[in-house]
């Protein structure tokens, strides 16, 4: 009994650390937004971020333990991506993605009929492209959304149906760079099936919290 007590009280502190330190994560990412908002004057893009790492990137992580930089980088620079679409706009213009992603704020609608959309679902595969290129197998199976990316990591998020064009994904886990420092455990996102193309699915994707829609292209065989 005593050891159980201990290990539920460690379990305990443990997701609460883990919790605050997220939460010191984006309320700091929160700020670096807001000063890369104050900064849109600044018309070149390669000056601007410059700036933005030798004044608020780079002198945050000097305060941070040796040993903890390197994930606390990582974490800010993903979850800057999530949390603040003025850093996403920024890093597209410098590194553009190799497929568009159109952002807008603007819900779409789906142009699919519900007997289309029922086609989708029987569909247990899809593929879509990273910014840099890379194809991202999706694999869909008991209620289960798994990605599977071409250095073999994985992420998986649970669905749901909304209604009859839109499902939410639960992110469960991850061992891919960019998405387990992108996503927590329990972040949802809201997709959209919107239309139906010779070889893709026009989808578009909302992080929970945030108030703009991204728009692209789910293909399949």
């Amino acid at each position: 009994m005593k050891n159980t007590i201990q290990l539920t009280l460690l379990i305990l502190f443990t997701i609460k650390s883990y919790s605050q330190t997220i939460k010191e994560i984006d309320s700091v990412a929160t700020k670096f937004c807001e000063y890369i908002k104050a900064t849109e004057n600044i018309k070149n893009d390669s000056i601007r971020i410059n700036q933005f790492y030798q004044t608020q990137f780079d002198p945050f992580l000097s305060n941070i333990e040796s040993e903890k930089v390197d994930k606390t980088a990582r974490q800010l620079f993903y979850r800057l991506q999530r949390n603040c679409i003025d850093f996403s706009l920024l890093l597209d213009r410098l590194y553009p993605p190799k497929e568009n992603v159109n952002r807008i704020t603007d819900k779409p609608k789906t142009k699919l009929t519900d007997k289309e959309i029922k086609e989708f679902w029987n569909r247990k595969t899809f593929k879509y492209y990273e910014n840099n290129g890379n194809e991202t197998i999706v694999q869909l199976s008991n209620n289960q959304w798994k990605d599977i990316f071409t250095d073999s990591t994985y992420s998986k998020l649970k669905y749901k149906e909304v209604n009859n064009y839109e499902f939410e994904l639960e992110f469960i886990e991850s061992n891919n760079e960019s998405r387990s420092n992108y996503s927590v455990v329990g972040d949802k996102f809201v997709y959209g099936i919107i239309e139906k193309k010779d070889n893709y699915y026009l989808m578009s994707s909302k992080v929970e919290s945030q108030n703009h829609y991204e728009v692209f292209k789910l293909y399949f065989d």
